[in-house]
């Protein structure tokens, strides 16, 4: 029996009927189970009160939630990896990607979204900042090709980043939960600290259409978004998110566009910008912080997209 499930064996209230329905949870350790709620067990079969008792152990184990005074907030040591666009690294707060942040990237199609998530995967194995990435693809724009070229314009070995990154193409909705829930934390385990969603509405806007799913739609999203938190709390993982756009009714802003997702996203993420490429004839681009923390909303990132990602 492994280490780790000698861990969750251990763990008063865990006999062997529990274990079992704890691995075909998908459970993976025990700082995975802390992750998880009562109901949560509850609903996989684990009796209220066992379930209570084995996730307070299990929040015991790995911490659980202390207060910090300000001054450990500000000692705190904050990890972060260039991204290889400069303007990006020389204006953003933490000077690049920081660890345990999901960062959200929305525009419209062809504004280099999926092209910087492509560089950002990159980019993190190049500066040591993770072991491996997974890349959940939700409209099947992966490109190869374009991790081979980031890789040798960043000097890395391709047949490294080859090696480090993971790909996903869940085909719906419930694939996409059952990747982040159930084998996210199997990746974290083997040194991954960052996820790439390209993108996260794609799959809830096709499965779930018309405003009588709205309410359905959003608290989905929600919850999605509520475990890449979990992560972020218990493992450090940096989330990146990719998202479409929608059109703004022209009474309150003619031609505006906002994120897809409302306040879901809008309160869920902890770095939110806007990408555009006005002219797709042209290379050039711009974003702007929507809500980033200490970053004032008129700051403006160029870039320039060319056949090795964002420059």
């Amino acid at each position: 029996m492994s280490k780790r499930r000698d861990d969750l064996s251990a763990l008063e209230g865990v006999g062997p009927k529990t274990l079992e329905k704890l691995r075909e949870l998908g459970v993976t350790s025990v700082e995975h189970l802390a992750e998880f709620t009562v109901e949560e067990l509850v609903e996989a079969g684990i009796e209220y009160d066992r379930a209570v008792k084995i996730l307070q152990q299990a929040l015991q184990r790995v911490g659980g939630a202390r207060p910090v005074t300000l001054r450990e907030i500000r000692q705190r040591q904050v990890r972060a990896f260039k991204t290889g666009l400069s303007d990006f690294d020389e204006k953003t707060p933490w000077r690049g990607v920081r660890e345990a942040f999901i960062y959200e990237f929305a525009g419209e199609y062809g504004a280099g979204k999926s092209m910087f998530a492509h560089q950002l995967s990159v980019a993190a194995l190049k500066e040591g900042f993770t072991e491996k990435v997974v890349y959940i693809d939700t409209e099947g724009t992966f490109n190869d090709r374009l991790v081979e070229a980031v890789a040798r314009r960043f000097g890395v070995d391709v047949e490294k980043v080859g090696d480090a990154l993971y790909v996903y193409q869940p085909a719906n909705v419930v694939q996409l939960e059952q990747i982040v829930k159930f084998d996210l934390p199997r990746h974290i385990n083997e040194g991954c600290r960052l996820v790439v969603i390209d993108t996260i509405t794609a799959l809830y806007r096709a499965e779930f259409v018309g405003r009588e799913h709205l309410a359905a739609r959003q608290q989905r999203i929600h919850y999605l978004v509520d475990w890449l938190r979990r992560h972020a709390r218990t493992f450090g993982l940096t989330t990146v998110l990719t998202n479409q756009v929608m059109d703004v009714p022209e009474i309150f802003a003619a031609g505006a566009k906002r994120p897809a997702g409302g306040n879901v996203l809008a309160h869920a993420v902890n770095a939110r910008f806007m990408m555009s490429r006005p002219n797709k004839q042209k290379p050039e681009g711009h974003m702007w912080p929507l809500d980033v923390p200490g970053m004032p909303p008129d700051v403006r990132i160029e870039y320039r997209l060319t056949d090795a990602g964002l420059e």
